[in-house]
């Protein structure tokens, strides 16, 4: 992205606002990755079973949905730079507390709490993204945010192999950087409307409450976007958990050479949010989404009818391609579908809300797995993926020509360019 005029590119803030939200993101990814990096150690220091480790995943999971809802008030009823600021606080002061729990209940209970505050941040960041960046740049600026996802993932693995062998609270310690941060992004990211006021500072247009996302036709959109979010996590999940295993267990792939596989996974991915944000401003939203729905879904099904491991092993970087297509994407596509007012809430709510496929995904595809094999699992993801596609088709396009004759206007970014 080069910079460019303001009228054409965006508010003269844009920069600083792509900044920050790219660093808060990173800094909401490290916290979410290291619990799975720690469990291992967590398993053997609070002395638990396996589905018990499982339970504090899915306590912050369940965090993380609430907090979508609580944040995203926040964001649209006392501005999105305050929303943003809390959640950073919130965030170090969960992960900082760590020295604090000594049980399986100390710790479901803060990664709860902890939460909330890693499901807060999205809505902000992609509200703030759509509100300084005009649509010709949209997807691209929303994509390279969301790539910070693999950036903190794996800044979180090297973390674990310094600190994990010398005191592993020091991982989760690491995550209070966010506090220093929120300092910073209080300086990165300008004041935004008052609460109840409409963009230029016009009338009343009164407090946004957690139903106004189901009212009216926003509710059916509400209902599809989030379908999309779930049918792309449990994708995601049902496929970056379970591949590493299947190259193990059924593709003969060596331990150590699996450890380096989420390396180039991530390698793939960094670069695939790039292109399909850049697709997204050329093609449109909806489209850029079905194609990265279809590579990935072609990626894994790859892994079914080829049998060479060291193939296998590399074409991860494909895999790692496709898989944030859609998620680099939708940041954009959120922010667009669903009126100024209640954009940050609705967005975080429908991303948030998505991670409910990211909690069934894994033991529902372990589950067929152990019936009929991995290789079942990974074509029921790939399947996952088509059906996916498909139910983009439900939502409209909000960019470009596409828009333009859903809507029988003029699309969004000529909108902005005419100055209305």
């Amino acid at each position: 992205m080069h910079d460019q005029p303001a009228s054409e590119a965006g508010t003269n803030r844009r920069w600083p606002v792509l900044w920050a939200a790219f660093a808060a993101y990173l800094l909401d990814s490290y916290d979410l990755i290291v619990l799975a990096i720690a469990m291992p150690v967590l398993l053997k220091v609070l002395d638990i079973t396996l589905p018990q480790g499982g339970l504090i995943g899915s306590a912050t999971m369940a965090g993380a949905m609430i907090g979508s809802v609580v944040f995203g008030l926040i964001a649209e009823n006392r501005g999105r730079r305050v929303a943003l600021i809390a959640a950073l606080l919130w965030l170090g002061a969960g992960m900082g507390a760590v020295y604090l729990v000594h049980s399986l209940g100390m710790w479901m209970a803060l990664r709860g709490l902890t939460g909330l505050a890693i499901g807060g941040i999205w809505g902000p960041c992609s509200a703030l993204i759509a509100d300084h960046w005009s649509p010709r740049y949209r997807g691209r600026a929303a994509s390279f945010v969301l790539s910070s996802f693999a950036v903190g993932a794996v800044m979180a693995s090297f973390a674990g192999r310094i600190v994990l062998d010398t005191d592993w609270r020091l991982l989760f310690l690491l995550g209070t950087a966010s506090i220093p941060f929120a300092l910073v992004a209080a300086r990165l990211v300008p004041r935004d409307r008052p609460a109840g006021k409409t963009r230029d500072g016009g009338a009343e247009t009164g407090r946004v409450g957690i139903a106004d996302i189901f009212r009216g036709g926003v509710g059916k959109t509400t209902l599809l976007a989030t379908l999309v979010s779930l049918i792309n996590l449990a994708g995601y999940w049902g496929a970056a958990y379970w591949i590493p295993t299947f190259l193990t267990r059924e593709r003969g792939l060596s331990l150590t050479r699996m450890a380096d596989f989420s390396l180039v996974m991530y390698a793939g991915m960094f670069f695939g949010f790039q292109f399909f944000g850049f697709l997204a401003d050329r093609v449109g939203r909806r489209r850029a989404m079905i194609a990265a729905f279809g590579t990935i879904a072609g990626a894994v099904w790859v892994y079914i009818v080829v049998k060479d491991p060291i193939f296998l092993f590399w074409w991860g970087i494909v895999v790692g391609f496709g898989l944030p297509g859609v998620g680099g994407v939708l940041g954009a596509y959120f922010a667009e579908l669903f009126p100024e007012r209640i954009r940050a809430y609705a967005g975080g709510f429908c991303w948030n809300m998505g991670r409910i496929g990211a909690v069934l995904a894994p033991y529902t595809i372990g589950e067929i797995g152990s019936r009929y094999g991995l290789s079942t699992g990974l074509a029921v993801t790939g399947a996952v993926y088509v059906i996916g596609a498909f139910s983009l088709l439900l939502l409209p396009e909000t960019f470009g020509g596409a828009a333009r004759e859903k809507t029988g206007g003029p699309a969004e970014g000529e909108v902005e360019k005419s100055g209305g």
